[in-house]
């Protein structure tokens, strides 16, 4: 009898082992779907943000064709107005006195363009606007470093502000002095580029 009792137990530990693997591959099978739409779900996310990114990408570039063409548009109207203000301009005045020193103090009602053309010196009054506006930014520019040259070039343009000449000479590129005490001598320094373009085209 104990083993017939045996052999009617054996059969239920096989169906429970049976059982028990079933389960196990339903749970991997249930996990792996799981896993499946959990990707397809990021898969889709990260199209739908691709497409996002994309299309805000084509939008910023765009935006910056604009503004680059109204920049482009803006710079245009800008020379136009600058070539208008400079063609209505005055001619140079010639001083009354061949003393540099002397002719500095009596030019104070504005910004004066001084040069010195043929053994004379001529100036010029430039009126306020954005002739004026130019030249201020050009003296508060960035750009001023003092030089290791020496301060004995022949200068023959000068710009006299109300309180500070910068001297230059005609097509010698950004290089000058800066006299802080309105003088007709000052420290040699490398100037903003473009300066000495701009001054020179007032009174050319």
């Amino acid at each position: 009898m104990d083993y017939q009792r045996t052999r009617r137990r054996e059969p239920r530990r096989q169906a429970g082992v049976k059982l028990n693997y079933r389960m196990a591959l339903c749970a991997a099978v249930a996990v792996s779907l799981l896993l499946a739409v959990l990707f397809l779900v990021l898969l889709l996310g990260q199209r739908g943000k691709s497409k996002t990114l994309d299309a805000q990408l084509k939008e910023l570039t765009a935006q910056a064709q604009t503004l680059e063409g109204e920049k482009a548009q803006l710079q245009q109207t800008l020379d136009g107005l600058y070539a208008s203000a400079i063609a209505a301009l005055p001619d140079p005045t010639t001083a009354n006195t061949q003393s540099l020193p002397d002719l500095i103090p009596q030019l104070t009602e504005s910004i004066y363009i001084v040069r010195l053309s043929g053994g004379s010196y001529q100036y010029l009054k430039i009126p306020a606007g954005i002739l004026t506006d130019r030249l201020l930014a050009f003296r508060d520019a960035e750009g001023y470093t003092a030089s290791a040259e020496t301060a004995a070039a022949e200068w023959d343009l000068w710009v006299l502000y109300a309180d500070r000449v910068i001297g230059m000479q005609t097509g010698g590129g950004d290089y000058g002095f800066v006299s802080t005490d309105r003088t007709a001598a000052g420290t040699a320094y490398t100037l903003p580029g473009g300066f000495n373009n701009f001054v020179t085209s007032l009174i050319a």
